[in-house]
């Protein structure tokens, strides 16, 4: 008796509880009770359309290009000259020793340009020339000897011991017990000469273009060039696209060179290409950058439908439709399609392109490829079953 009265029990509760939603329901505002409905209708009605969505993709943009423009450079000269240059002229001066009578004298000069500089000798006549004569460049004794003529050869200066600034002291010997006299020396005309050489002209710089289809197909790039030498003493050949090094070495004069290039190193638009040497002259003749297109980019597109939803559409004569939006409704569109290795032809400007693949489509995986031939901006690209 009791089980039986908790079950009556239980079924009341639940009849008023049942009651209370429909009261609640009915008591709600029109439009919250239609939205309320509504949404339950909606979502079995989503939930059914992205069941009959079998493929939705956004491909983007499909380039198309049948070869790249080679890339021809005008020949490139590279120069080093070399000239001597007076880094410093001295004005005459008397250096003497005495007993009585003492005097040194100390000159400066400077080298704005070191790495450049080469050859740096200190040259000078003695007009009057007695005892022993001692020269030191920043401290280290550079020349220390009794001049016999008024011609004097000219003094190299070691490049260990040259500096931004450089201070030269001249003096000369003691005349010992000979009270009597003095060592002098007469020194005119006295300078420091070295030679100068100019890097300005060891670069080299030319520009050329890459359009956005041609940059965003090449697939392979080659620099060709012949590098002839002015002279023997030649140092290593650079050359950098975009500040970006693709060759560096010591060239074989006169030979043929072809130096593959990373695609990485160019870009859309202007590209900069730098000839240098840090020593000798060159000649670079008959530069040319070739270029090797991809093939035609296309887009392939895979989805899978079972036995069960293919037999559904078989039975209730569905069809499988295939959609492609592009971007611009005004240009000219051309493709080949191919769906499981059935070809159909797109040529329009419209927006959309429909068709129905029904009779392509087979049980399992399914492919979609396109082949533009011509550039394609495609928005969206769905497969979809329809009533």
């Amino acid at each position: 008796m009791k089980k039986s009265q908790t079950g009556i029990n239980a079924a009341v509760l639940v009849a008023i509880i049942a009651g209370l939603i429909i009261l609640y329901i009915l008591f709600l505002p029109s439009v919250e009770r239609e939205e309320l409905l509504e949404g339950e209708v909606k979502k079995s009605k989503a939930a059914s359309e992205e069941e009959n969505i079998l493929l939705k993709e956004f491909p983007g943009r499909l380039d198309i290009i049948k070869d790249i423009e080679d890339k021809t450079i005008p020949n490139v000269f590279l120069f080093e000259t070399t000239n001597a240059k007076e880094l410093e002229r001295i004005n005459p001066f008397i250096v003497r020793s005495g007993w009585f009578d003492k005097k040194a004298r100390e000159a400066s000069f400077k080298i704005d340009d070191s790495e450049n500089i080469d050859n740096v000798l200190l040259s000078f006549a003695a007009k009057k020339h007695k005892g022993i004569l001692t020269i030191k460049l920043n401290g280290e004794v550079i020349f220390e000897n009794e001049v016999l003529s008024e011609t004097v050869e000219p003094i190299r200066l070691k490049r260990s011991l040259l500096k931004a600034d450089n201070a030269l002291e001249f003096s000369v010997s003691s005349v010992g017990i000979k009270f009597w006299s003095t060592n002098e020396y007469s020194l005119e005309n006295v300078r420091v000469i070295g030679d100068l050489t100019d890097r300005s002209r060891q670069e080299a710089l030319n520009v050329f273009s890459l359009k956005g289809e041609e940059f965003f197909n090449i697939e392979k790039a080659t620099l060709k060039f012949v590098p002839y030498c002015k002279g023997i003493d030649v140092g290593v050949l650079e050359v950098s696209i975009n500040s970006k090094n693709v060759f560096s070495a010591v060239p074989v004069c006169e030979d043929a060179y072809r130096q593959v290039v990373p695609t990485g190193v160019f870009e859309v638009g202007s590209n900069n290409i730098i000839f240098k040497t840090n020593r000798g002259s060159y000649s670079v003749e008959q530069i040319k950058l070739e270029f090797e297109a991809k093939e035609t980019k296309t887009k392939v597109f895979f989805f899978e439908i079972n036995e069960t939803k293919l037999d559904e559409i078989e039975k209730e004569n569905k069809d499988i439709t295939l959609t492609i939006e592009f971007v611009n409704g005004d240009e000219e569109k051309r493709a080949d399609i191919n769906i499981n290795d059935h070809l159909l032809s797109l040529d329009q400007e419209d927006k959309f392109y429909s068709k129905n693949i029904k009779d392509k489509i087979r049980e399992g995986n399914n492919f979609i490829e396109i082949r533009p031939r011509t550039e394609l901006e495609i928005v969206e690209i769905r497969v979809e079953v329809e009533d």
